[in-house]
């Protein structure tokens, strides 16, 4: 080999100890070794601007800003909702979310379904004392299958399919690999769902004993009129079941309902009121058809702001203090 081929072997086996170690994030790791390949002149600059002509990345990049919409509208909530019921049994709980994660890959990219799901499974997991790699791996290795179903799966699809449209050759068409994709991903689904169970257990995670101790919280979810809520009876609405969130009053007016049955029909301008844990809680926003009844309430999933709970401990010098005396917005 030549000294070209011995520089390039060299950037990428030091690009992968960067990102293993976790000393530089992926992205500029990358960049940097593009440009050691572009400086030493083992590439020119169309090779190394390539990337960025290739449709893929633009591609992937709309798909995350599907997810992002499907996730902040609340649309997958019902069916990850169902997805994730608890009925004691690993491998119905996993088929029930592999198969729909697998699905969904075939159409949506397979990098922001994982996104969108990670959260939510890896907190389902630790409520119900399991250890979130049960259901995190069989997930991620769920939605790669699910990629090769279709072109727009994977990015390494995409990838391929811009690299045979620039050579001069038609590019793979969206279900042209579905043949051979398709059973391919269902036989691996179906492995996962049998052997992951066995595979992977693995003792829950210390902090689920601690969380059976956080506090409740109570919010004030207001239906809203016309909406997917309005019209349907609790437990038709998914209000029933919820996990770590207990319906406990509905105020219609100026009559107050309490205990709420499954067949109470729910109205436009409802208050329901629900306790629960504080993660739980704030997941109520993204239920379809509910809003805060709160009119000075402020959205915190926005990307700039947090929700953060605090202990101020006995010997602590905040003691006694105002807010302003402690300097607290400066700190």
């Amino acid at each position: 080999m030549g000294w070209e081929a011995w520089l390039t072997l060299a950037t990428i086996v030091a690009a992968v100890v960067v990102m293993a170690k976790d000393w530089l994030a992926p992205a500029p790791t990358l960049l940097g070794g593009v440009v050691v390949l572009l400086v030493s002149g083992v590439i020119d600059t169309e090779q190394a601007l390539s990337g960025f002509s290739n449709p893929a990345p633009m591609t992937v990049a709309a798909l995350f800003v599907v997810a992002r919409a499907v996730e902040k509208t609340g649309a997958l909530q019902p069916l990850v909702s169902s997805m994730l019921q608890d009925d004691g049994r690993a491998r119905r709980a996993l088929g029930r979310l592999l198969v729909p994660v697998a699905g969904s890959s075939a159409v949506l990219n397979n990098t922001p379904i994982v996104a969108m799901l990670v959260p939510q499974v890896s907190a389902w997991a630790t409520r119900r004392g399991r250890s979130p790699a049960e259901f995190l791996m069989p997930l991620s290795f769920a939605a790669i299958l699910g990629g090769l179903i279709t072109v727009l799966g994977t990015s390494t699809n995409l990838v391929i399919s811009g690299l045979l449209e620039a050579e001069g050759f038609d590019p793979i068409g969206v279900f042209e690999i579905t043949k051979i994709g398709l059973p391919v991903a269902a036989v691996g689904v179906g492995a996962l769902v049998l052997l992951a169970p066995r595979l992977l257990r693995t003792r829950a995670p210390a902090r689920g004993d601690l969380e059976t101790n956080v506090r409740e919280f109570v919010v004030d979810m207001e239906v809203v009129t016309n909406g997917p809520v309005d019209g349907v009876t609790v437990e038709e609405g998914g209000l029933r079941h919820l996990a770590g969130v207990f319906l406990v009053q509905v105020r219609r007016g100026d009559d107050l309902i309490g205990p709420v049955g499954p067949t109470l029909v729910l109205r436009g301008g409802d208050r329901l009121r629900f306790v629960g844990r504080a993660d739980e809680v704030i997941d109520l926003q993204s239920t379809r058809g509910l809003a805060s009844a709160e009119q000075e309430h402020i959205t915190l999933d926005t990307g700039r702001s947090a929700f953060f709970e605090a202990v101020v401990g006995a010997s602590s010098p905040l003691v006694g203090k105002t807010l302003r005396e402690a300097q607290f917005r400066g700190r």
